[in-house]
């Protein structure tokens, strides 16, 4: 089952804390620590602060660790990043560590007076380089911002709006709006105190509001946001000794899975499928690209809530379908082909000319190759790169899918990893469900073709639905997934036809 549930999480805390740091008082150096909690239990911290450095530029950083169960399996992950700037606000240099799995994934960022970017990624030694344009949008560092906040409450200003680049959420300017609501008195950590409250919203999470309460100073003292049902994350001001002390893991995985209007008929062997999916209201809005469109899968929209998906696995391609572009061949840090253990692999399934091979026969080696690797099929691991999977042999769905889709790259199939759902007759103890799922897609003659490595014996079934498909280009896995979040826990699933 996939970790989309946990990448919402993670992104909405990285969020959060990246506002704690954009609304300080106007002293530029601070130490904070924060308690996170997750359906009212707590599971981590962050600690953020801000320091001059030998060179007199100012460093941010941060250090977050969040902890929750998959199931009866307990899982941590750990972000750390850093953001140099000059006093001014210029940005210089920048870096996060996601400590995801067992292999850490470090990334760092290069601001350079063009205002492109230079991503570096590192894992195990492998180095992958990208240069990313200029934004789009302008964008101010945490200390632009801290200041542009200031100025427009001394003008009187309600409504607050700014863009802003965060290492933890990727490369990409986030857009940030703060809604002031006026005083309130609120209890945090058994103490009622006096605040002033805010609505935020973020531009990767249309629709989310984010409640933010500061002092007189703007310093948050408690945030709370629920993404989804059964999900409310808090950040609250605290000490050291209250943010890190141990945690019992909130379960997540189960509140996720949906169970359909009436069981499928041997789902590993449906080749049609027809399903009317009810979205319940929520403040996230629901995007008509939150269920994706390929040959073997199409989206009728009947409403803003409700959409018929026909999934027919032996659909001929699409007239004038895009080829894709070379962001799917491209090695990056959590496809990385060019590993040298996974072209080892590659050797092993394909021999050393895989470029006599037909396409799809590589594609399909490829899938039985990765699903006879990987030895440990376990919830055990939040999430782990190619180059990693490669070297551990263990995973669930979304290793077997990232480790497929690096390997089809190093082949020479273009391909994405994808996430959606995926129906099954028992799991954890529930029977005839839906869960999140990820696989890979390969493109081949004319069409992205699904392939599902976690299945010993069925290349893929129509008992699948595709919502949200990822290049993993430039960083923005995780930025990726989280289109996922207007879903999650609020799908109802009528199945119409299948056999």
């Amino acid at each position: 089952m996939s970790k989309a549930h946990l990448y919402s999480v993670v992104f909405l805390t990285a969020i959060c804390l990246c506002l704690t740091c954009n609304a300080q008082d106007q002293e530029l150096t601070y130490d904070h620590w924060f308690s996170l909690r997750l359906g009212g239990q707590p599971a981590g911290y962050s600690h953020e602060s801000c320091e001059f450095d030998a060179e007199g530029n100012l460093i941010t950083k941060s250090d977050t660790q969040i902890s929750m169960s998959r199931g009866p399996m307990p899982i941590t992950i750990r972000i750390t990043s850093e953001f140099v700037q000059t006093p001014e606000g210029t940005p210089l240099r920048g870096q996060s560590k996601q400590d995801m799995s067992i292999m850490q994934v470090v990334q760092s960022y290069k601001y350079n007076a063009d205002g492109s970017i230079e991503l570096t990624s590192m894992q195990n030694g492998q180095r992958i380089t990208n240069k990313i344009p200029k934004p789009a949008q302008d964008w101010m560092t945490p200390i632009q911002a801290q200041a542009y906040v200031m100025d427009e409450l001394a003008k009187g200003k309600k409504q607050i709006s700014f863009w802003t680049i965060d290492p933890t959420a990727g490369p990409q300017p986030v857009q940030i709006t703060m809604k002031h609501l006026g005083e309130q008195s609120i209890d945090v950590v058994g103490k009622t105190i006096p605040a002033i409250a805010w609505d935020m919203t973020t531009s990767m999470m249309d629709g989310v509001v984010t409640k933010v309460w500061t002092d007189d100073k703007l310093l948050p003292v408690k945030t709370k946001v629920t993404p989804m049902p059964g999900m409310e994350l808090e950040v609250l001001l605290s000490d050291q000794m209250l943010a890190t002390q141990k945690v019992n893991p909130p379960e997540l995985l189960v509140s996720t899975m949906v169970t359909p209007s009436r069981p499928l008929p041997n789902p590993r062997h449906l080749k049609h499928a027809e399903y009317e999916l009810h979205i319940q209201p929520s403040q996230a809005a629901v995007k008509r690209d939150s269920l994706l469109q390929t040959a073997n899968q199409q989206v009728q929209w009947l409403d803003g809530k409700r959409a018929k998906v026909t999934v027919d696995i032996n659909a001929d391609p699409l007239p004038n379908a895009d080829k894709p572009g070379d962001s799917f061949l491209t090695a990056t840090a959590v496809l990385n082909h060019k590993d040298p253990e996974i072209q080892k692999a590659l050797e092993r399934a394909l021999g050393r000319n895989p470029e006599n091979l037909p396409v799809m026969q590589r594609a399909l080696r490829l899938r039985e190759f990765v699903n006879r690797e990987i030895k440990a099929k376990d919830l055990s691991v939040g999430f782990a790169t190619a180059s990693e999977v490669i070297r551990t042999r263990q995973g669930d769905c979304t290793e077997h899918g990232t480790l497929l889709a690096a390997m089809l790259r190093g082949a020479g199939v273009p391909s994405r990893v994808v996430s959606g759902m995926i129906y099954v007759d028992e799991f954890l103890g529930n029977r005839n469900i839906f869960g999140y799922h990820m696989w890979a897609q390969a493109w081949v003659d004319g069409k992205w073709v699904d392939l599902d490595a976690t299945l010993p014996n069925t290349v893929f079934d129509a008992a699948h639905i595709a919502m949200v498909a990822s290049d993993t280009d430039s960083g923005n896995t995780m930025n990726d997934l989280v289109k996922l979040t207007p879903l999650i826990g609020r799908l109802k699933i009528n199945v119409l036809n299948a056999r």
